[in-house]
């Protein structure tokens, strides 16, 4: 005897809607591909029944079969696991659009036989599962007379599920209408004038490399329109194969690296997790956003919150909610509450019980744990986790002032100035304007000179930027001139000053930037920046920022500010505000094919230190976006493969004023006007302080006040024209 499952399933459409077992239902989907890093398209089971783990454990509920039918054993184990599926039948016929006629075959009734029998075939092969809620006619063929032959053939022979085919774009026979990455306004706007059928975009949110971008933005459309029931992103899971080189390096192979002519190049690498099954950034991000129970605030003041479940068919009572009052480092009070009654698709009022706030910024923290042990996950398995400010630092800033300063001394030469103070030096240039060296107990801090910086190595949502605006345009090899250099000492303090030009080869366009240095006898050294722009580019940049080499043994990273993982404007949902600790290595995202990665948002300080505690705080007067690699900009830029990266003897400290977003643009949606970058006029500035005695002394030091007339004085508006 072989058992078989046993389901019952009732799909219907119904005032525009669709309904499983009479009940509303929204599709966070994926598109799934097979694939194994080490055997290609020859796929184990346990490889399958591990993706669905992950999918289930990252809050997905639905997985479309890009695009062709899958092992029947798939289908059995998203049955168990409890997936929904889109059951895409193997037709496609791309490549005719690269000689101008996609629909070739698919309007020509002499073929008409071939594309029946393959949806024919599908359903029979597929007539047991009860996961199958849609059978999808193919992908990318064009449309035309063979498309409506098989949604009759599938109809006359199944008509309870429902038939999706996305190139029938005004929904002439199928019983869903459907798009790929269309935009945000325009989504939105297909809720506001709904089609007479529901509605899903079956490939958004493109995950290439570092991304997708933008996930939120998307989900606030769907969760504002019903009609809008489904989503899937493009991809799962990246396809590259590995590889080792001679050097024992595990590396990723993709197009090209096999010989292969023509090919895609890395276009493979798009997935949410990696090659291995590792789960991404942008995989942790899509489980926030797509997490079934909600939490929102009503009265902060009051402790007042409210449950939103988003489930379609169970309760919240398997869900428990963990409150933690956090205030910059401690945990202030905790507080659990189960979740009951909480019917689906429905909400209900929350009460947290508040400490006394003290002076320190202070958030409250919320994490959803599902109670039982399930088949993909274990008891108290994170279904997703919430911040919501509660108040901001109100101390009254103390001015630092250690007691070992001692008077400043300036040696001045033809190219260089030395500030000498109690235990360091610092020296510039006089040909850049830049410092050269910092030795501090005579230790070096500083191993490359410092610059304002408008470029990032490429990410791959950036590529059409890269080649389009920036590489045309000379971002890349942007160059700095000085054009003047002053020194001016008063009581207690050396201004450096230096004026410089950062423009491409053609001077067309460019910034006139000021760098002022203040270094003050107790050691901290204040830095304002600004830039004027002139010329003509009016588009997006990678960012307004500043980086440096610092000492390759300040590995020790402790920063207050977004986290514990990278984090971008519009991919920040998976990470909050604390203080995190980690270390360079650890914070690199390592992407198969190299790009700009590892940032964190929204610090208000971070520490570099070697493991005996000395290095290096960051103060800034406004929060920003920091990062550090052990590898410079440009080998990150040029590498191909992640191989080929050059481990640096120093750090890269990124201090970034403006980030642009990430987007999904390598084959979808642009970054939003919100997170954009524009080459414009700035001003920002921080502090930069050597420390010894590790994170807590950096703490410590950190809530002084650092510069604040310097800052008042050389800090100021932004123009935002």
């Amino acid at each position: 005897m072989v058992p078989q499952r046993v389901g019952f399933r009732d799909i219907k459409v119904r005032d525009g809607l669709f309904w499983i077992n009479n009940r509303y239902v929204m599709l966070h989907g994926v598109n799934r591909h097979d694939n194994d890093h080490r055997k290609g398209r020859a796929v184990g089971m346990d490889r399958v029944e591990k993706d669905l783990q992950l999918m289930k454990q990252h809050n997905i509920n639905s997985v479309r079969t890009a695009h062709y039918p899958n092992d029947p054993r798939f289908y059995e184990l998203c049955d168990i696991y409890g997936l929904f599926v889109m059951a895409e039948t193997d037709v496609e016929s791309h490549g005719f659009a690269n000689v101008g006629d996609i629909s070739r075959i698919t309007d020509d009734p002499q073929w008409e036989k071939v594309y029946v029998e393959r949806i024919v075939r599908h359903i029979h092969a597929q007539k047991k599962p009860s996961v199958d809620h849609h059978l999808v006619a193919g992908n990318e063929s064009g449309y035309g007379c063979n498309i409506r032959a098989m949604y009759h053939a599938a109809k006359a022979l199944d008509d309870t599920r429902l038939v999706h085919y996305e190139e029938d774009r005004d929904a002439e026979v199928v019983d869903i209408i459907s798009t790929m990455y269309t935009r945000v306004p325009l989504m939105n706007e297909f809720g506001e004038y709904p089609h007479p059928k529901p509605r899903i975009i079956c490939e958004y949110a493109h995950a290439m490399g570092n991304g997708p971008g933008g996930l939120t933005e998307y989900q606030n459309v769907f969760y504002k329109h019903d009609c809008i029931q489904g989503h899937y992103v493009w991809e799962w899971c990246d396809h590259g194969i590995q590889a080792q080189d001679d050097n024992g390096n595990v590396w990723y192979k993709f197009g090209g690296d096999y010989g292969d002519y023509p090919n895609n190049y890395n276009f493979c690498l798009d997935g949410l997790i990696y090659s291995d099954q590792t789960p991404g950034p942008g995989l942790k991000e899509y489980k926030q956003v797509i997490a079934p129970v909600k939490i929102h605030a009503r009265d902060l003041t009051r402790g007042e919150l409210k449950v939103e479940n988003k489930l379609w068919f169970t309760t919240l009572d398997d869900y428990t909610l963990h409150a933690e009052v956090r205030a910059e480092g401690e945990t202030l009070a905790t507080q659990q509450i189960k979740l009951r009654d909480v019917a689906p698709n429905s909400e209900a009022p929350l009460q947290i019980t508040l400490p006394q706030l003290d002076a320190r910024e202070a958030f409250l923290n919320i994490t959803v744990t599902k109670d039982s042990r399930t088949r993909y996950s274990e008891a108290g398995h994170p279904i997703a986790t919430y911040q919501f400010p509660l108040k901001e630092n109100t101390a009254q800033p103390v001015p630092f002032a250690p007691n070992n300063a001692r008077p400043l001394t300036l040696e001045d030469d033809r190219l260089s100035c030395t500030v000498r103070g109690y235990n360091f030096a610092i020296t510039f240039s006089k040909t850049s304007g830049k410092p050269t060296s910092w030795q501090v107990n005579g230790e070096s801090l500083l191993t490359r000179e410092p610059k304002i910086n408008f470029f990032k190595p490429m990410i791959d949502n950036h590529k059409q930027e890269y080649e389009g605006l920036w590489q045309p345009n000379h971002l890349q090899i942007m160059q700095e001139h000085l054009r003047d250099f002053a020194v001016e000492q008063s009581d207690g303090e050396v201004l450096i000053i230096s004026r410089t030009v950062i423009a491409p080869p053609v001077f067309d366009f460019g910034m006139r930037c000021t760098y002022i240095w203040r270094i003050a006898a107790d050691g901290q050294v204040n830095v304002a920046l600004s830039g004027e722009r002139y010329g003509d580019y009016p588009h997006i940049i990678p960012c307004i920022g500043f980086t440096m080499g610092i000492n390759g043994e300040y590995d020790q990273v402790a920063y207050y500010g977004r986290g514990p993982g990278e984090n971008y404007a519009d991919s920040q949902q998976a990470n909050i505000i604390d203080i995190w600790r980690s270390t360079v290595d650890a914070m690199f995202e390592n992407y198969p094919f190299p790009q700009n990665n590892g940032n964190r948002q929204h610090v208000r300080w971070t520490a570099l230190t070697n493991r005996h505690g000395n290095g290096l705080l960051v103060v800034p007067q406004r929060p920003i976006n920091f990062s550090a690699w052990h590898y410079t900009q440009e080998n990150i830029h040029a590498a191909q493969h992640c191989n080929e990266l050059q481990r640096s003897d120093d750090i890269t400290l990124n201090l970034d004023h403006q980030l642009l977003g990430l987007g999904s643009n390598s084959w979808g949606s642009e970054v939003l006007d919100s997170w954009r970058v524009w080459f414009r006029d700035f001003s920002y500035g921080f502090t930069l302080l050597p420390v010894s005695g590790g994170e807590a002394t950096a703490q410590s030091l950190a809530s002084y006040e650092f510069g604040a007339g310097f800052f008042s004085t050389n800090l100021h508006s932004e123009n935002k024209q």
